[in-house]
C-alpha cells in the first residue's frame, strides 16, 4: 500500500483530537446547553488556540480561548502600547504587528475615551510605563514576576516622587503618563507618552511644566500647547498648589532624584497591566464585585491556572443576533470551566478583541466577532511572544475557497506548511506530489480541474507529510448567480464579484474568474483575473453577462453618482434633544466652518448617568425630504473633541420604518473628517433624515466635548436603464409520477386553512376534502385546521399543531415543529435536543420537517445550525430531507445543499380569492428511489 494511502487511514483518526461536535446535552452551572462545537490546534510551542460554539437556552455563546504554557522556554507575555507613544491609540492589529514575534493578543485595560490614559497601571520589563489611577481595591491587575509567575491583585498606592537636590523641596507626582485635567496635582510624562505632553486642557485656567533632562532641571514654563519631552528626562506637568510649589521651589540648574516605589514592587515585574474587577479568586466567582459592568456583553478576561503553569487569554462574543454576551457572574463561572483558578475582566463590549496567528499563517486574524463591525483604537493590550526557532517540517495543510467544484470547474488549493515548534514554513510548490482517490480530475501545479463527478480525496504529499481535503465535484449546474446583481460603484472604483453556480439539488460552487466567460460593455470597465470589477473613469450604466457551460447571469452596473449638498450650516437648522434626560448639551450654529462661514456645534455632557447616552441634532420642520433614495448620507465632522463615541444618524422611509445610519463607530480623529454611510435601498419613498447624533453605551465612557459639522451631502447613483433577462429554472422534481412499490404512497400538503365562515370558503373546503381523499393517503397541513375540513378528510393527517411530535408512515419520518415565536428555540426551547437526537436515530428513507411559520429565523446561527443538521442527515444517511412551512403567500419549492424546502400557502389569505383560479395544493409521491411533486389548482384536470 501507498505510504499515502496508509496515511488516509491513519488521519481519519486523528481529526477527532482537533475538533469535536456534541449532539448530547452538555451541561454548564451558567445556562442550559442544547449544543456544542469545540475546535482546538496549536500556534505555537507554548500556546494552543480553542474555539468553543456552544447554543443554549439564552442563544449563543462563542468563546475564543489561548492557552498559554508560561514555562515554556521559547513563550512569553508583552504588554502592548503604540510605539510611537502611549498616548496614540491604535487598533489591537496594529499593537500586535509592531512585533512580529507576538502571535496572539487581546485587548487590555480600560481606557478613558476622551483623554489618553488607561485606568490601570502598565509595567514593562521592570519599568513603571503608567500609574494607576487609584481606587481603593476596585480595579485589579494582572501581574508577572521576572521569573514568569502570573498573579493578579489590587495594586496599593504608589509613591512617586522628584526631590530638589539643592532646597530638599519634595514634589508629590500624582501619576504617571496620564493625561488629567484635574485642578490640583502633579504629572511625570516620560518619553514613552509620546513626543510632546498634552495641551493645556480648556477645563484648566493654568498649569506649570518643569523640563527634566540629565536629572536636572532645564526648564520651567507655563502650559500652553504641549511641551517636547526630552529624550533622556521628563517633563512634570502640574497644577494647583502642586504648581505653586514648582514656582517656589525648583530652578533651571536644579538637580532632581526621582523616586518610585509600589506595591508590588514594579521592579521584580516583567510586566503589569490594569484591568477590571477580579471576576474568580481561588476558584471562587465574588458574591459581589468591586467594579461591575452590569448586563450581558462582550467581555475579555485573563485567567491564571491552579500551578500557575497556564494563563488564560479569553474572549467572548456578544451584542449581535446570534451571541448575547454574558454578564460578569457568568465571566467568572466559564473562566472556572476552562479551568481558571483566578480570573480578571478587562474591557470589553466594543473593545474586546482576540488576534492571532493561525497555525502555517504568516498572517495574523481576528478570530472573534467584534460587535462593532470594526476594530475599535485602544490605548493598550497584552500579547504572547515566541521565540521559537525554525525547526524542521512538522506538518502541512491543505485548504480550498470552496470544496464543492463542477465537472471542468477548477479548484485552487493551497498549501500552509508548519515546522515542529509550530513556526510557518515557506512551502515550495514545485515539491508537491498531488493524488486523488474517487472522482476523477487533473492537476496544473496546484489547480485541480475535475474530470468527472464525485467524491474526490486529495491528497498533498510534501517531503514526506501529508494532508488531505475531500472535494464533493458536481455535475451539471442548472442555474448561474452573479453576485451583486446590482451594483453601484464609483468612477475608477473596484468591487469584488462572486459567481456561483448550483446544481439541481440546490448544491453550489463558487467559481473561478478564470472559468468564466465574461461580457462588459465597452467604457464600463473590465473584470481582472482575481474576478474583480474595475470601474472606468466616466459615468455610465450597462450589464455585465457571464456565462458558464450554456448559463447565463448577469450584474446590472451604474459607475458614478451625483453628490448633493442639502445643507451648509449656514443658517439655522435644528434643535438640541438629549437621551436620557439627565444628558445635557447644546446645538448651534456656530463660526467654526469647514468651508462657507459657519457649522453646525453640537456639545454634550456625558458624566451624569452610566445608561446609554445620546445628544442629537433634530434637524427642523420634521428632517430633511429626499424624493428619491440616496445611496450614500455623509457629513464633515470636527472631531477633537469626539471622545471616541459613535456618530449615528436616524432615517425614517414614508412607512415609518426607521434605519440607523453609523456614520462613524468611534469619533477619534483630529481636525475634519468626512464620514459617510450608504443608505439601504429598501426603505420606502419619501426618506426623512431626521437626525445626526452622538452616543456612548459604555458606562465608563464620561466627559463632555463638542463636534462640528458641516456640508452634509448626499449621493445619487447613477441609473440603472437597462433590463436583464430572466431564465426560470425547472426543477427536476416537479413532475407528475405513480406511486410505485409496497412502501410507496401520496400525501396531499397544504397550509393552515381556517376561518371558514363564507360560502366561498366552504366551497373551497369541500373541494379541498375532495381532492385529498380521492388522491392522498396522508395528509399535511402546516398548521390550524378547520373542523370543518378536518371532519371530511378520510386518511391521517400531520399537522403542525405548535407542539413537536414525530410520525412514521412508510419508510418515511414526518417531524412536526414549532416555530410560531420565530425560532425553534424562541418557540419551545427543550424542541432543540429533541430534534437534534431524532434526526441522529432516524431509521427512514424520507424527512420531512412540517413548520407552520416561514423560516424566519432572527439568529441567523441557530438556522445554520437547523439547516447543517439536516444536511447531515441527507449526506450521512442518504436520506431525502424535505422541510414544509406554511405561511406562505405562494407554493414554492428550493433546493438547497441537497434539502428541499417547500412553501406552502394558507387559506384564506384573502377573503376575496377565486376559488377556481386560484386556490391551488401541492401533492407529493414517495417512492423508495424518489420524491417527487406536483402544484396543483383545483380546476387540474
Amino acid at each position: 500500500m501507498h505510504g499515502w494511502k496508509k496515511w488516509i487511514i491513519a488521519s481519519t483518526l486523528a481529526i477527532s483530537l482537533t475538533s469535536s461536535v456534541f449532539l448530547v446535552p452538555v451541561h454548564g452551572d451558567w445556562t442550559q446547553s442544547l449544543y456544542e462545537e469545540k475546535k482546538e490546534e496549536y500556534i505555537s510551542s507554548g500556546v494552543k488556540h480553542e474555539q468553543l460554539l456552544r447554543f443554549t437556552d439564552k442563544g449563543w455563546l462563542s468563546v475564543n480561548v489561548m492557552r498559554i504554557n508560561v514555562q515554556d522556554n521559547f513563550t512569553s507575555l508583552e504588554v502592548l502600547f503604540n510605539q510611537t507613544g502611549l498616548k496614540n491609540k491604535a487598533k489591537l492589529s496594529e499593537l500586535a504587528n509592531q512585533n512580529p514575534q507576538v502571535i496572539g493578543a487581546v485587548n487590555g485595560d480600560f481606557f478613558n475615551t476622551k483623554g489618553a490614559a488607561t485606568l490601570g497601571p502598565i509595567v514593562k520589563d521592570g519599568e513603571l510605563v503608567s500609574t494607576p489611577y487609584y481606587i481603593p481595591n476596585q480595579m485589579g491587575v494582572f501581574n508577572q514576576t521576572k521569573d514568569g509567575t502570573p498573579f493578579i491583585n489590587y495594586w496599593a498606592p504608589e509613591n512617586v516622587g522628584i526631590t530638589n537636590q539643592r532646597s530638599s523641596a519634595f514634589l508629590k507626582i500624582g501619576s504617571v503618563n496620564k493625561e488629567s485635567d484635574y485642578g490640583d496635582t502633579a504629572i511625570l510624562f516620560t518619553p514613552t507618552f509620546g513626543e510632546k505632553t498634552p495641551a493645556l486642557s480648556p477645563n484648566l485656567s493654568s498649569a506649570v511644566e518643569m523640563v527634566i533632562e540629565n536629572n536636572m532641571v532645564k526648564e520651567i514654563v507655563n502650559a500652553k500647547e504641549g511641551t517636547y519631552i526630552p529624550r533622556s528626562g521628563s517633563v512634570v506637568f502640574a497644577t494647583g498648589s502642586f504648581a505653586d510649589l514648582i514656582w517656589s521651589n525648583f530652578a533651571v540648574g536644579d538637580g532632581i532624584e526621582l523616586s518610585a516605589s509600589t506595591t508590588p514592587d514594579y521592579q521584580s515585574l516583567a510586566l503589569a497591566m490594569g484591568g477590571g474587577a477580579v471576576v474568580l479568586q481561588d476558584g471562587i466567582v465574588p458574591a459581589t464585585f468591586s467594579h461591575n459592568i452590569t448586563g450581558n456583553h462582550p467581555r475579555t478576561a485573563i485567567g491564571i491556572s491552579r500551578d500557575n503553569k497556564e494563563v488564560l487569554f479569553v474572549t467572548i462574543d456578544g451584542r449581535t443576533s446570534s451571541y448575547t454576551g454574558v454578564t460578569q457572574k457568568e465571566l467568572g463561572e466559564i473562566m472556572a470551566y476552562l479551568g481558571a483558578q483566578q480570573a480578571i475582566n478587562l474591557d470589553g463590549g466594543g473593545s474586546t478583541e482576540m488576534i492571532l496567528r493561525p497555525l502555517g499563517e504568516e498572517n495574523k486574524k481576528i478570530v472573534n466577532t467584534l460587535s462593532d463591525g470594526s476594530e475599535r483604537r485602544l490605548m493598550n493590550g497584552i500579547g504572547v511572544v515566541s521565540t521559537a526557532p525554525q525547526a524542521d517540517l512538522a506538518g502541512i495543510k491543505v485548504q480550498a475557497q470552496d470544496t464543492n467544484v463542477f465537472v471542468n470547474g477548477s479548484r485552487q488549493l493551497d498549501i500552509k506548511a508548519y515546522d515542529e515548534n509550530y513556526n510557518p514554513l515557506h512551502v515550495d510548490y514545485s515539491r508537491i506530489k498531488w493524488h486523488i482517490t474517487g472522482a476523477n480530475g487533473t492537476f496544473s501545479g496546484n489547480t485541480f480541474t475535475a474530470t468527472a463527478p464525485g467524491k474526490a480525496a486529495i491528497v498533498a504529499e510534501y517531503d514526506g507529510k501529508y494532508a488531505s481535503l475531500e472535494m464533493n465535484v458536481l455535475n451539471q449546474p442548472v442555474s448561474l448567480r452573479l453576485s451583486p446583481n446590482k451594483l453601484f460603484i464609483d468612477k475608477n472604483g473596484e468591487r469584488a464579484l462572486t459567481i456561483t453556480a448550483v446544481d439541481s439539488d440546490g448544491y453550489s460552487a463558487t467559481l473561478r474568474p478564470q472559468d468564466i466567460t465574461f461580457e462588459v460593455p465597452q467604457n464600463l470597465g473590465y473584470i481582472d483575473d482575481r474576478g474583480f470589477f474595475k470601474a472606468a473613469s466616466q459615468g455610465g450604466s450597462g450589464v455585465i453577462k457571464g456565462t458558464f457551460k450554456g448559463l447565463e447571469a448577469y450584474i446590472q452596473v451604474a459607475v458614478g453618482s451625483q453628490e448633493v449638498v442639502v445643507d451648509d450650516f449656514e443658517a439655522a437648522n435644528g434643535s438640541f434633544l438629549s437621551y436620557p434626560a439627565e444628558v445635557t448639551g447644546t446645538y448651534n450654529i456656530a463660526p467654526f466652518p469647514k468651508s462657507g462661514n459657519s457649522a453646525g456645534s453640537l456639545s454634550y455632557d456625558f458624566t451624569t448617568t452610566d445608561a446609554t447616552r445620546a445628544a442629537y441634532l433634530v434637524f427642523n420642520n420634521g428632517g430633511i425630504r429626499f424624493e428619491n433614495t440616496p445611496s450614500k448620507i455623509g457629513v464633515w465632522v470636527y472631531g477633537n473633541e469626539g471622545g471616541g463615541h459613535g456618530l449615528k444618524a436616524k432615517l425614517v422611509g414614508a412607512d415609518g420604518t426607521a434605519h440607523t445610519l453609523d456614520l462613524a463607530a468611534s469619533i477619534n480623529w483630529s481636525g475634519w473628517k468626512y464620514v459617510e454611510a450608504a443608505v439601504p435601498s429598501t426603505l420606502k419613498v419619501p426618506v426623512v433624515l431626521e437626525r445626526i447624533y452622538v452616543v456612548e453605551t459604555n458606562a465608563l465612557a464620561k466627559d463632555t466635548g463638542i463636534i462640528y459639522l458641516d456640508g452634509l451631502t448626499v449621493s445619487y447613483p447613477t441609473n440603472l436603464d437597462a433590463a436583464i433577462p430572466q431564465a426560470p429554472v425547472q426543477d427536476v422534481r416537479n413532475v407528475s409520477a405513480p406511486a410505485e412499490g409496497a412502501n410507496s404512497f401520496k400525501f396531499f400538503a397544504h397550509g393552515a386553512v381556517s376561518g371558514i365562515d363564507t360560502a366561498q370558503d366552504q366551497a373551497a373546503v369541500a373541494k379541498l376534502a375532495e381532492l385529498s381523499n380521492s388522491t392522498a393517503a396522508l395528509n399535511v397541513f402546516t398548521d390550524t385546521l378547520d373542523p370543518s375540513l378536518k371532519g371530511n378528510l378520510k386518511q391521517p393527517v400531520v399537522l403542525g399543531d405548535g407542539s413537536y411530535s414525530a410520525t412514521k408512515h412508510q419508510d418515511s419520518l414526518f417531524i412536526q415543529l414549532d416555530n410560531r415565536k420565530g425560532s425553534l428555540r424562541e418557540s419551545n426551547v427543550q424542541q432543540w435536543t429533541w430534534f437534534i437526537n431524532t434526526v441522529k436515530s432516524a431509521d427512514a428513507k424520507q424527512i420531512f420537517v412540517v413548520l407552520p411559520k416561514p423560516l424566519s429565523f432572527s439568529d441567523p446561527l441557530e438556522e445554520k445550525l437547523f439547516k447543517d443538521t439536516l444536511e447531515k442527515a441527507k449526506k450521512e444517511k442518504n436520506v431525502d430531507v424535505w422541510v414544509l412551512n406554511g405561511g406562505g403567500s405562494n407554493f414554492a419549492v428550493t433546493p438547497q445543499n441537497g434539502v428541499r424546502y417547500v412553501t406552502l400557502k394558507d387559506y384564506p389569505l384573502q377573503n376575496d380569492m377565486d376559488v377556481f383560479s386560484q386556490l391551488k395544493y401541492m401533492v407529493f409521491t414517495v417512492n423508495d428511489n424518489m420524491v417527487t411533486y406536483e402544484i396543483l389548482s383545483v380546476n387540474t384536470k
